[in-house]
C-alpha cells in the first residue's frame, strides 16, 4: 500500500454542476412522462384494466427514481414503506428499488479517510482492500485489517452526496409545493412528506447518528448472547467514516441452503423484534434481508443501523393497546388508537368523515372475525389497515408505520425460514405477560 494519497478538499458542488443536475432531472422527468403517456394510451386502446394501467404508472415511477440516482433511490425506498401515504401500486413498485449504484473510486475513499483522521491510511490500517464489499447510493464498505490484526469494515460516505441530496430534496420540495395546490392532493401534505423523507435521509448521511444508534442497540441487547451488533472502533469514526468490527456470516435467507437451524433463527428474529418494540421502543427501520446476517454460531447480526423508529412510552403503550385490541377483534378501539397516533389527533374536524373511517375499520376487522389468529398474516392486516388510513386521509405517526413495516418484514422473513411460524401465537404469550400491557390497560 502506498504511504498516502495527496489530499484535496472535496468542496461544494459548483453552480455549473447544479445547472447540469437540473437539466438531468428535467430530462428524466420529461422522458419518462412521455413514456408513461404513450404506454397508458396503448393500454387504454388495448382495453387493459385499471389495475394494469396503475401498475404501469408504478413501473415508470420506479424506472425514473432508478435513473435519477442516490437521493431519489433513498426517497423511493422510504416511500415504499409508507402505504399510509401512497397507493399500493406505487409502494409495491418502489419496493424493487435497490442500492445498486456502482462503486466510487478507491482514491476518493482513501482521501476521505485521510482528511477525517489526519494520517495516511498506511498508518491507520495494516491492510485495506481497494475493492468494496458493498456499494450503495450513500456509501460503500471496504474490508480492512487494523495494525493489531483485527478485521474491520470501513463504511465511507460518497463524495459530495450531501450537496447532491440537498439540491435534489429542494427540487422535490418545489414539486411538492405545486402538488399542494391540487385539492385532491393537499390532504396528503406532500411538503410535509418530503420533509419527513429528507429527515430520514439525513439520518443515513451523518454517520455519527448511526454510531449513536449502534451504541444504543448494543446497550439494549447487552447480555442477550443470541444477538450481535458491530463493535465500533471509536477512534476511527466520524460523520463520513464508520469503522466497525467485521462480522462473518450468511445473509438470513441464504441459510436455507445451509445446516443452520432455520426454525430456531425465525423465532429468534421474532423475539428480537418484540424486544425492540415493546421493551426498548427503539426499532431497526431497515430490516430487509440484506441487513440481517447469521453468524457461524447461529447468532443474529443486524447491520446498517442509520434508520430507526423510536416509540416513546405513550406510543409504546398505545401500540400495546392496539395489539391487545386486535387480539380481541375490537375494531372500534383500533380505530380510535390509530387516530390518536396520527397527525389528525384531537377532536375530529369532520365527525361524519371520522365515523366513515371508524366504520371502515370495524368492517375490516369483522371480515377476519371467523378466522383463527394463526391463520391471519399480520403483515397483510397491517398493510391493509394502512390503505384504509390513506383512503380516509388519516396521516399515521411515522413511528407507528415504521413499526408496522418492521413487523411485516420480520413475519415475511420468518415464514420463508419456517412456513409453520405463527407470529401471533408466538407473540401473544410474550406480549400479554409484558408489564407494558398492564400499564397500557391501566391508563
Amino acid at each position: 500500500m502506498e504511504p498516502g494519497i495527496r489530499r484535496a478538499p472535496a468542496g461544494p458542488i459548483s453552480r455549473r454542476d447544479l445547472w447540469r443536475r437540473t437539466a438531468v432531472i428535467a430530462g428524466v422527468v420529461l422522458k419518462h412522462g412521455v413514456r408513461w403517456w404513450v404506454g397508458w394510451l396503448g393500454l387504454l386502446v388495448g382495453f387493459a384494466g385499471r389495475a394494469r394501467r396503475k401498475a404501469w404508472f408504478g413501473e415508470v415511477v420506479l424506472d425514473s427514481f432508478r435513473e435519477l440516482g442516490a437521493t431519489f433511490v433513498k426517497v423511493g425506498q422510504i416511500m415504499s414503506t409508507r402505504p399510509d401515504l401512497l397507493p399500493e401500486h406505487i409502494t409495491r413498485a418502489l419496493e424493487h428499488l435497490q442500492d445498486d449504484v456502482g462503486p466510487f473510486p478507491f482514491e476518493a475513499a482513501v482521501r476521505t479517510i485521510e482528511e477525517d483522521f489526519g494520517r495516511p491510511v498506511s498508518a491507520l490500517f495494516a491492510e485495506l482492500s481497494p475493492v468494496p464489499i458493498a456499494s450503495a447510493s450513500v456509501a460503500q464498505v471496504h474490508k480492512a485489517r487494523l495494525p493489531d490484526g483485527r478485521l474491520v469494515a470501513i463504511k465511507v460516505r460518497r463524495p459530495k452526496v450531501i450537496e447532491l441530496c440537498k439540491f435534489d430534496l429542494a427540487v422535490m420540495r418545489a414539486v411538492a409545493r405545486f402538488l399542494e395546490i391540487i385539492p385532491a392532493l393537499r390532504n396528503f401534505s406532500p411538503v410535509e412528506a418530503v420533509d419527513e423523507f429528507g429527515g430520514a435521509i439525513a439520518a443515513q448521511l451523518d454517520f455519527t447518528i448511526e454510531a449513536r444508534n449502534n451504541r444504543r442497540f448494543r446497550a439494549n441487547f447487552a447480555g442477550h448472547a443470541d444477538f450481535v451488533f458491530p463493535t465500533l472502533i471509536e477512534e476511527l469514526c466520524s460523520a463520513r467514516v464508520l469503522t466497525m468490527s467485521f462480522i462473518e456470516g450468511t445473509k438470513i435467507l441464504s441459510i436455507r441452503d445451509t445446516r443452520l437451524d432455520a426454525k430456531r433463527i425465525a423465532r429468534l428474529g421474532l423475539q428480537m423484534l418484540l424486544k425492540m418494540v415493546f421493551e426498548d421502543g427503539f426499532v431497526h427501520a431497515d430490516l430487509h434481508p440484506g441487513n440481517i446476517f447469521i453468524t457461524p454460531e447461529e447468532r443474529i447480526a443486524l447491520l446498517d443501523l442509520g434508520l430507526v423508529g423510536i416509540l416513546d412510552d405513550p406510543h409504546r403503550k398505545a401500540f400495546a393497546r392496539f395489539f391487545a385490541a386486535w387480539a380481541k377483534r375490537d375494531g372500534d378501539e383500533m380505530a380510535h388508537l390509530m387516530y390518536a397516533m396520527s397527525s389528525n389527533a384531537g377532536t375530529p374536524r369532520d365527525p361524519e368523515a371520522f365515523e366513515r373511517y371508524r366504520a371502515a375499520i370495524i368492517d375490516f376487522v369483522g371480515r377476519y372475525w371467523g378466522q383463527r389468529l394463526g391463520d391471519v398474516q399480520l403483515g397483510t392486516v397491517l398493510f391493509d389497515l394502512c390503505g384504509i388510513l390513506r383512503r380516509h386521509r388519516i396521516r399515521a405517526n411515522a413511528s407507528f408505520t415504521t413499526v408496522n413495516i418492521a413487523i411485516a418484514v420480520t413475519e415475511g422473513i420468518g415464514k420463508q425460514l419456517d412456513p409453520s411460524l405463527d407470529l401471533m401465537a408466538e407473540a401473544l404469550p410474550y406480549f400479554l405477560s409484558h408489564p407494558i400491557v398492564a400499564d397500557a390497560h391501566a391508563t
